[in-house]
């Protein structure tokens, strides 16, 4: 099925790209009921630390303890990472009440928990995807250059251990007058060689939501790819200066349970 969005927003409010609340319940005022809570008001509390990445247990030591994480895009500020992360907690607070599993993805950052751990492990599933619809003109050699770069960006991504941050962006000219730019990311719980296999399956997508499109990203809960012909991310010069997103004209998204 394929539907359509508009991404165009105010830069300061999070944009929401997907959520997927699964079916298994808890009951009101049970222990894991408890345990969400602390947990959703320790990741909060947690984005407010400067911390891009986050991971905690709640309730460890009781019958139903819950897993959950944050994961801010590499590139944004810690202002717009709290800010996202408090969007996440309130979204899914109301979006996912009585469910034990739940992810929610924003285009700054991503929240998720479990009744069961995660950690270190790469998740596939859910999924979705989104794409620009508007077509670029010789789609064989973009697709290559596409193909190319992000094999390239996720292998750089890749060869840094479990615990560090693993973002990357790369920027190449198809043309006197035109970039594509590239963004990969994985949570920073996964080992080098997890990110690599999670983008990897990722890369391998992106005919199945985005073949010949100007623009298209895949999301999966341990890590997400996007590219476009315009900057979405913050780019770094010697003066740091954030780089305006410009909207796409319209989007669709594609999803995959």
């Amino acid at each position: 099925m394929l539907s359509f969005l508009s991404l165009t927003t105010h830069a300061a409010v999070p944009v929401q790209l997907f959520q997927v609340c699964a079916n298994t319940t808890f009951s009101p005022n049970s222990i894991f009921q408890s345990n969400l809570k602390s947990l959703l008001a320790s990741l909060s509390s947690n984005a407010t630390h400067n911390l891009e990445f986050y991971n905690t247990t709640s309730g460890q030591n009781t019958s139903d303890p819950v897993y959950g994480l944050f994961l801010c895009r590499g590139d944004v500020t810690p202002q717009v990472c709290r800010e996202c992360v408090a969007a996440a907690v309130k979204e899914i607070t109301n979006k996912c009440s009585r469910e034990k599993v739940a992810v929610i993805w924003y285009d700054e950052c991503l929240l998720r928990y479990s009744n069961k751990s995660f950690f270190s492990t790469v998740d596939e599933k859910p999924k979705f995807g989104l794409l620009n619809t508007q077509n670029v003109t010789d789609q064989d050699q973009f697709n290559r250059v596409l193909a190319k770069t992000m094999n390239e960006t996720a292998a750089q991504v890749s060869n840094v251990p479990i615990g560090a941050k693993k973002f990357g962006t790369k920027e190449v000219n198809l043309s006197a007058f035109q970039t594509l730019y590239n963004l990969v990311q994985c949570t920073n719980d996964l080992s080098g060689t997890s990110c690599s296999s999670c983008l990897q399956a990722a890369i391998n997508l992106l005919p199945w939501c985005c073949s010949g499109k100007q623009g298209g990203r895949i999301g999966f809960p341990s890590c997400n790819i996007r590219y476009e012909l315009y900057p979405f991310y913050r780019m770094v010069t010697v003066t740091p200066t954030p780089t305006p997103a410009l909207p796409s004209p319209y989007s669709g998204s594609v999803t995959g349970l």
